[in-house]
């Protein structure tokens, strides 16, 4: 029983598995209290919680009451009086019972102080540099997740533990029983429990539901192998489990109403996110859990709020990678991201009033591409940044754009750049529609995505080496200088002297699949362009653009050889489409520096004002 690892089985392959191991190491690193370092660790059939060094007997026999959630205190509208639902106790005997509706009342008060500021006061704001009249709890969100519709059965399992604070020691000796092992012997520790509350006098615990929220593949009904009639009351549980899982539900999730804009103060969807750990140490865990909540302020459109989810995880792992030092250092020397924590479990449940109902559970990975041994934390900071601010931007209620962000969270879902391309493909078109209709979109720049492509390189794909080639570079510089540099000075008032190129990019890809035909329709391009460069220069006009020469040609024609049309087509239109970093005497910058209000700040709804009753 004292040893240095416990197991949780994976029994239904949800989040659910997830959030017992999360309960259960937050269990061991309480025993713990800091003589030995924790991790969790997917090990195949089973999430591993390791111990090192391993647990002894005395720290369990010493350690103090921990309670590892608390207790929702709501207020009974027909009494008018306050009370914890789903328990016998009174408000003043739940051990950090939280107020809901004071807490209601303070996320209310700051959104609507919030909606009251300036558009420059609220940019402050949204960094901390304003202080509000009151602040939202930090897990406000799931407490409104927990009411209604959740809060018997959540306070009824607070209230099963807390009975234990007496018999401490005898509880965290039942818990670890049932997880020494695997399979878990739930039911060896259940009947363990009953009699020491038999022998202690307490109340004999009750079974609890296995309530969606944390269960999201367990609902009205009974799974059985054969069909047959059952009544409609949601699966028994055991307590034991559903109480570890309560309590990661606060340590590894986030849950967020899903913004309608169609009628925000409406908005009542919700999606759940919780980690998928591969090798995660707990004190780090901790740290970039707290920066990660900071980040996910605020709600989005369910596939905006998928894809943001996991730039933003990823950001706050590397602010850890950065701030690491010592053992900490070391423990992640070699390790990138996605290989101490693979990706989310995420559930989308649907309002239906009281009860939601789940309508997807799915999973969604950590970029791949962002390895801090390849690259400067630095340089991948800024690329995940220029992602968010580029899915921010886009608005998912529109049909092109809602494709868009599907391409984008199926290149992240698989670690695959073949979706990615189809988004940089499709979002060129979107730039130059965008642009005509004097709307800013924010552009890729060429520096954040080499450090993407190039880091996502495998061994039979040497994408670096096309995209050192000086004949890529430079024929991505005519399809540049064709379309958004040209149309850039349109939108600015300024008399286009080139014609701008409408629909390149998806004239290259729809010749992408055949070699032949795409080289002759780029060079019918380049072709076209050269020709315009001469007719500038006899006439003495702007812009003075660079020729593709025959040299360029020959090294691009080398590339398709080696690589494929398809590859090399994917990166031109995505170099092409994408600005160079801007530097002093930069020819681009009456192109790249549009004066225009960027109005991607309002992409994302506070949903998080909408109140739920």
């Amino acid at each position: 029983m004292y040893q240095a690892e416990y197991f949780i089985d994976k029994s239904s392959n949800t989040f659910a598995d997830n959030l017992a191991a999360f309960g259960l190491a937050f269990v061991l690193n309480g025993i713990a209290d800091g003589r030995a370092k924790i991790f969790v660790e997917d090990n195949g059939a089973a999430f591993v919680v390791r111990v090192t060094p391993a647990l002894r007997e005395e720290w369990v026999a010493q350690c103090k009451f921990f309670a590892g959630a608390q207790f929702l205190v709501t207020l009974d509208r027909k009494s008018e009086t306050k009370m914890v639902k789903g328990t016998k106790l009174k408000p003043a005997l739940a051990l950090g019972a939280i107020d809901y509706e004071n807490e209601k009342g303070n996320n209310r008060q700051f959104f609507d102080w919030m909606k009251a500021l300036p558009p420059e006061q609220k940019k402050l704001a949204a960094r901390g540099e304003l202080d509000p009249p009151a602040r939202p709890h930090e897990f406000w969100d799931v407490f409104r997740a927990i009411n209604p519709g959740a809060l018997q059965g959540y306070n009824g399992l607070l209230a099963e533990w807390q009975q234990g604070r007496d018999a401490f020691p005898e509880l965290l000796r039942v818990v670890l029983q049932m997880t020494a092992q695997t399979p878990n012997d739930v039911e060896g520790a259940e009947n363990e429990w009953e009699k020491i509350c038999k022998a202690r006098g307490l109340e004999k615990p009750k079974a609890p539901k296995a309530l969606q929220l944390w269960n999201p593949a367990q609902g009205k009904g009974v799974n059985s192998r054969i069909a047959r009639w059952s009544n409609p009351n949601n699966v028994p549980a055991s307590w034991l489990l559903e109480w570890l899982k309560v309590v990661g539900f606060y340590q590894a999730a986030i849950t967020r109403i899903v913004a309608n804009p169609s009628d925000p103060r409406n908005a009542k969807d919700r999606k759940t996110y919780v980690l998928h750990p591969q090798f995660l140490e707990w004190g780090a865990h901790q740290t970039v859990m707290k920066d990660f909540r900071q980040a996910m302020v605020g709600s989005a459109t369910a596939i905006k709020l998928d894809v943001l989810a996991t730039l933003r995880y990823t950001r706050a792992f590397l602010k850890h990678f950065e701030e690491a030092k010592g053992d900490a250092q070391a423990f992640l020397f070699g390790k990138r991201p996605s290989d101490l924590v693979s990706g989310m479990e995420t559930a989308f449940y649907k309002s239906l009033g009281q009860s939601p109902a789940v309508m997807n559970i799915a999973s969604i990975n950590l970029p791949r591409w962002v390895n801090p041994q390849a690259a400067e934390l630095a340089l991948l900071d800024a690329a995940l940044d220029e992602h968010t601010a580029i899915v921010r931007g886009l608005d998912e209620t529109r049909g092109e754009q809602f494709g868009l962000l599907g391409h984008y969270r199926d290149f992240l879902s698989g670690n695959d750049l073949n979706p990615f391309f189809e988004f940089t493909t499709a979002y060129s078109g979107f730039i130059i529609s965008q642009r005509e209709r004097k709307k800013y979109v924010r552009q890729f720049t060429t520096n954040n995505l080499e450090v993407m492509i190039v880091n996502s390189d495998t061994p039979q794909k040497t994408y670096a080496t096309i995209l050192q080639d000086e004949g890529f570079k430079n024929v991505a510089y005519a399809i540049r200088h064709s379309t958004v540099i040209p149309q850039g000075r349109k939108a600015k008032g300024k008399k286009p002297v080139v014609d701008i190129r409408y629909g390149l990019g998806q004239q290259l890809a729809r010749k992408a699949n055949y070699p032949d035909e795409f080289l002759a329709e780029i060079a019918a391009f380049l072709q076209a362009y050269n020709a315009e460069n001469s007719q500038l220069r006899e006439n003495k006009r702007e812009p003075f653009r660079k020729n593709v020469t025959t040299q360029d040609i020959e090294a691009l024609a080398a590339l398709i050889d080696e690589y494929g049309a398809k590859t090399v087509c994917n990166l031109l239109i995505a170099y092409g489409y994408a600005k160079t970093p801007y530097e002093k005497g930069d020819e681009e910058k009456d192109a790249d520096d549009l004066e225009m209000a960027d109005t991607s700040d309002g992409a994302e709804s506070e949903a998080e004002g909408a109140e739920e009753e």
